[in-house]
Formats: C-alpha cells, structure tokens, sequence
C-alpha cells in the first residue's frame, strides 16, 4: 500500500512518502502548532503540509500517487488541523485504531487524512487536588506503539521521549500506555540557550558528550539552592573561570535534570519497574542515560533512525486495525 505519513510536533512536522513499510520520500518543514498558537491560526501549518504532500505526490509515478495520508501529532490538537479527543487510559493499539477520523482539505488533490488519537490519563475535569494526575500525550502513543513491535518490548516498561515536551509515559504488562506525566523541558532548556543571558556563556551547537563531574555538580547546586540559583552559576562560571563551554552545557544538564527526576521518579514509584527506554533528542539522551543507570535503571537508547522507524511502523499498525473496524 503506497500512503503518506504526518508526524506533526510542536515546531516541526515531518511528511513521508511511503510504500509499504519502507519510506520512498520524506519532507520536514519548519511549521507545528507553535505557529498556530503565535498566529491565532492554522494557516502557515496547512500551507507548509500542503505544500509536502503535492511534492511528494508529484515525485511518484502518476499509479502510485497514493490518496490516502495517516496523521498523528500535534496535528490532531486544537492548534492543528483537526482535532481528535484524545482516548483514555489505559489504552492499548485497538483503543487508538477505534478513534481514528477522517477528512478532507481543499487543494490537497482529494487526499483522505486519517487522524490517529493521542491518549489522556486522570480525570476528566482538572481541580488543585487532582491535577498532578492528569496527563496528554499526540505522537508519542503512536511511536510507543510501533517501539514495542519493532523492538520486541514488553511492559511494565517507562518509555521517555525527549523532544520539546519531556514525555514520561507508562506501559503496563498488558502492552497498554496506563498513565504519564509531561513537562516543559525541552522547551525550558531551549529558552535558556536562546532567550537568556545564559546564551553567550552556552555552546552555539549542541552538545553530545557529558562531562559527568560538571553534570553532578549542576545536579547537587540545584538541590542546594534552587533550580534559579543554579542556573545563574553557569554564569558566574563563564565569567570567573577557564572551563569550556561544554562542560558549562552538561552543568545546566544537571540543574535541570535534577528538577526533571522529581517528576519522573514518583512515575517510577508508581510504574514498579526499572526498565527504561530512551528516545527522542540525541543531544539530551546522555544525560538522562547517565542519571538513569545511576538510579538503578536498565536503559534502552534509541537512536533517531529507531524513533524514526518505531513511529511509522505504530503509524501503520494503528491504521491496519481501524481498516478491520471499518470492513
């Protein structure tokens, strides 16, 4: 079967051209929710997904131009181009499959989208008492979905993908995603390079390695003093010191981190596992590995092209069993 396939996050969206399981084309434009939420419309993102799928289209021969694109992301939010209501955990791949929706775009050469669900834990309505145990997640279900059968994985597992949301999701011995917690960290971590005074004491590029002393430290000054305070040491160390910027990175690592794990070891406590897989930003994934294991975790790192691959092959998967629903 020749189908397109949309990956649509919260700064990028990525559309592929694909013939079976294997991706014959792929485009990755530099549109996502964020532009809707700063434009107050959805404009610029239909235009750029638009723009992919009549080149992908037009690079296959006219018998196999397909018509049929499945979608999951932040494209089925409110600030996408449809959206779906989330289905509720627990929720394994069939719960996916039976939420699915359907619709057609103008100028898009009569392609039918077909809109996967994310998943949502908790309650239904948000109060101060419950609303550390409510979560979201678009994308990542779909990604974990196709992990677990690329991979071989079995639950209870914590699947953790680091993108602009740090996502730390759970999966129960019944291959269903059962809760989650999400945070800001991508995006908090992006801020400070970009936005902040730290950004001249900070690599221009991103950084791989791990200096672990500088790591641990940044870890033990946000303990002592606060994740504020530790952030301006970064500072104080450019100015006061010879010590390369790289190793400044792996401090902030450590500050931020250290205010990461108090969310993700009460997931941890709940999850009663130590299994642990990693996917996502191949610049943050260092970090998390080495606290990770020094938590007492086992740690499967994926690389991009596993995330990748884990991502289409749920994306299929969930597709095949709504076309069973459907017969």
């Amino acid at each position: 079967m020749n189908y397109l396939a949309v990956d649509s996050g919260t700064t990028n969206t990525r559309v592929w051209l694909m013939r079976g399981t294997e991706v014959a084309a792929k485009r990755q434009v530099p549109a996502g929710v964020r532009n809707t939420a700063i434009d107050g419309h959805n404009r610029v993102l239909m235009r750029e997904i638009r723009r992919a799928i009549l080149e992908l289209r037009n690079s296959a021969s006219p018998e196999d131009r397909p018509n049929i694109l499945i979608a999951a992301g932040m494209i089925t939010s409110d600030l996408g181009l449809h959206e779906v209501k989330h289905a509720q955990a627990p929720a394994g791949i069939e719960d996916l499959a039976a939420g699915i929706q359907t619709c057609r775009f103008d100028k898009t050469d009569d392609v039918l989208f077909h809109f996967i669900p994310g998943v949502r834990s908790g309650p239904a309505v948000a109060d101060l008492q419950n609303v550390n145990t409510i979560d979201i997640m678009r994308g990542e279900e779909t990604e974990i979905f196709g992990a677990l059968e690329e991979f071989d994985l079995h639950g209870p597992i914590l699947y953790l993908h680091l993108g602009s949301h740090t996502k730390m999701i759970q999966v129960d011995a019944s291959q269903r995603i059962s809760d989650g917690a999400s945070t800001l960290g991508g995006e908090l971590l992006l801020s400070i390079q970009q936005q902040t005074i730290l950004r001249s004491s900070l690599p221009e590029t991103q950084v791989t390695a791990l200096d672990e002393e500088f790591f641990q430290q940044g870890w033990e000054n946000c303990q002592r003093f606060g994740v504020t305070r530790a952030l301006y040491l970064v500072r104080i160390f450019d100015l006061n010191s010879s010590f390369p910027k790289t190793s400044l990175f792996s401090f902030l690592l450590g500050v931020l981190l250290h205010q990461e794990f108090r969310c993700f070891n009460l997931l941890a406590a709940r999850t009663g596992t130590d299994q642990v897989v990693l996917s996502g930003l191949p610049h943050l994934q260092p970090a998390w590995s080495h606290a990770l294991k020094r938590g007492g975790f086992r740690v499967r790192c994926l690389t991009a092209e596993e995330t990748e691959r884990a991502f289409l092959v749920g994306l299929l998967g969930i597709f095949n069993r709504y076309q069973h629903f459907i017969a």
